[in-house]
């Protein structure tokens, strides 16, 4: 009969050592990682402070800066259809006169009619079936504005709108829209009458007006709510 007797395991001692090394490496690496963590809770702390300091200071600031944007109005084509109105009353206290007009004018005649200072503007002028969102009418002159700016096109809108307005003298018709597309409802005569336009070039009219009118009639109030549609315009139209 064989005995068979096993020795004392010679590794013990080495994995006691490998072990207690690793131990010793865990607590550092906590060791580092705690103090890694206060670096990082100084610094933030440190940041916090910072931007507290900015917000108590008025330094800390975002969102929009537009009135028709911090209405939630921005793209809501009566709101539009009035300021631009506004703009167009050679009377408005924008202090524009008759320029911005003239300007729009200008973009779809090259001689636009005498006496500007005499027109004026109205909204939803109604006619037969058909609706103008804005109309300015004067001396030689009555224009007829379309306004698009999400909506679609009603049923053969821009044709009701030519048959209905057409025999007034010096009519003109403008398709406004933010891409200054053509019309789909306009065929025939109204086709050829209506000028598209883009809500970028009312910016830009708007933004030379500002710049080069004297503004001497102007209210402090009016050129600011002018300055503060053109930003309107820029931000959503641009």
């Amino acid at each position: 009969m064989t005995i068979f007797v096993s020795a004392p395991d010679a590794d013990e001692p080495g994995v006691a050592g490998l072990d207690a090394e690793s131990r010793a490496i865990v607590a550092r690496e906590h060791e580092n990682h705690v103090a890694q963590v206060a670096v990082w809770d100084a610094k933030l702390a440190e940041i916090r402070a910072e931007q507290e300091a900015l917000l108590r200071d008025g330094h800390w600031i975002g969102g929009r800066d537009d009135l028709l944007s911090i209405l939630g109005q921005s793209r809501q084509e009566p709101y539009h259809a009035t300021l631009l109105a506004w703009l167009l009353d050679p009377q408005g206290r924008h202090g524009f006169g008759s320029g911005f007009l003239e300007a729009l004018l200008r973009r779809c005649t090259a001689d636009p009619p005498a006496e500007l200072d005499r027109a004026r503007p109205a909204l939803e002028v109604s006619r037969g079936n058909a609706r103008a969102d804005v109309v300015v009418a004067g001396p030689g002159l009555y224009l007829v504005i379309a306004n698009k700016v999400d909506a679609r096109e009603q049923p053969q809108q821009c044709d009701r709108l030519y048959e209905s307005f057409c025999r007034d003298p010096g009519a003109l018709f403008i398709f406004l829209s933010p891409s200054g597309r053509a019309p789909v409802t306009a065929t025939g005569g109204a086709r050829e009458a209506f000028k598209p336009m883009s809500y970028a070039d009312i910016a830009a009219m708007l933004r030379d007006a500002l710049a080069s009118a004297p503004g001497k009639d102007a209210t402090a109030h009016g050129r600011e709510a002018a300055s503060n549609y053109l930003a309107t315009l820029e931000r959503e139209f641009q």
